[in-house]
């Protein structure tokens, strides 16, 4: 009899330890808070004041490939992208200041890392500054790089449903948009 406790005691050490390795593996591998200083919130930046020089190129590079995709492809999304930089030109409108908020929390789904970074940006059009509405970025990550790319969260908060076509790893009973 002592042999069959002895291993209930080992089974449950031996499950602890794996919940306890796998809790923490989990937690090394988020690095949305680590990264906002040193990388989100100038890549967020720099995104969102491309525009203003009609550098599009720069929001491809660091454009997540699910909105890409979802546009038609790189092709549909650089015309899409012409366009905005065209638009912003003639109607000679500028972002003034991007402010940026560190993020709540980050969450992993499938083998990517998605970090929720709220935003707000302030445009000139023809010289008057207009401040717009508090919207989010949204970051995410393959958990095996560190490489981060974007999608701005604008017409995710008008269509919420959105986020789970992009990304069906995302299970639709997670609301992540309102961290």
């Amino acid at each position: 009899m002592p042999f069959k406790h002895n291993r209930a005691a080992f089974r449950k050490i031996l499950l602890s330890t794996m919940l306890f390795s796998a809790a923490a593996a989990s937690a090394e591998n988020r690095q949305c808070q680590k990264d906002y200083e040193s990388v989100i919130s100038a890549e967020i930046t720099q995104i969102s004041t491309a525009l203003n020089e009609g550098n599009y190129s720069h929001i491809l590079e660091k454009s997540d490939f699910s909105i890409i995709e979802f546009s038609g492809g790189i092709e549909s999304y650089k015309a899409i992208l012409s366009l905005a930089a065209s638009f912003f030109k003639q109607s000679n409108i500028q972002v003034e200041k991007v402010e940026l908020l560190p993020p709540n929390n980050s969450h992993i789904f499938g083998k990517k890392e998605f970090c929720v970074i709220p935003k707000q940006l302030t445009i000139l059009i023809n010289g008057k500054s207009i401040t717009g509405d508090p919207s989010f970025m949204l970051a995410v990550r393959p958990l095996n790089s560190k490489e981060w790319k974007y999608i701005d969260g604008t017409g995710l908060k008008k269509n919420p449903d959105m986020l789970y076509t992009l990304f069906p790893e995302i299970p639709s009973s997670q609301n992540i948009i309102t961290d």
